[in-house]
């Protein structure tokens, strides 16, 4: 989905693609360029953090649908970060809907 198009749900202030070493592709919405170059970098580090936690938990727990990495999310009190594949997604917590947004990037 293009982030022209993440944007039209409610609730979502900006939207990037990074790639997997942190840099920015392209942003769109409520979000300044040098906001959308940090939030990439902090993104792409925690995926990858995320994706080994997935597969360490599949492993130990014995429950190998838990390693099929599909994203994150850090919410905090009004605002929150979606990340699903290399798209990051700003969310105000109060109006997005997160099932629409992951069914919006195709999960």
């Amino acid at each position: 989905m293009k982030l022209k198009e993440v944007l039209k749900l409610p609730g979502i202030v900006g939207a990037a693609k990074f790639t997997p070493k942190g840099e920015l592709e392209s942003y769109k919405g409520q979000i300044s360029e040098e906001e959308a170059r940090m939030a990439a970098h902090m993104c792409a580090s925690n995926s990858v953090l995320m994706q080994m936690q997935s597969r360490l938990f599949a492993e130990y727990s014995q429950q190998p649908e838990w390693g099929s990495y599909q994203g994150w999310a850090m919410l905090g009190p009004d605002m929150g970060v979606m990340v699903v594949d290399d798209t990051l997604c700003v969310v105000n917590r109060r109006e997005a809907s997160i099932n629409d947004l992951m069914a919006a990037l195709g999960r």
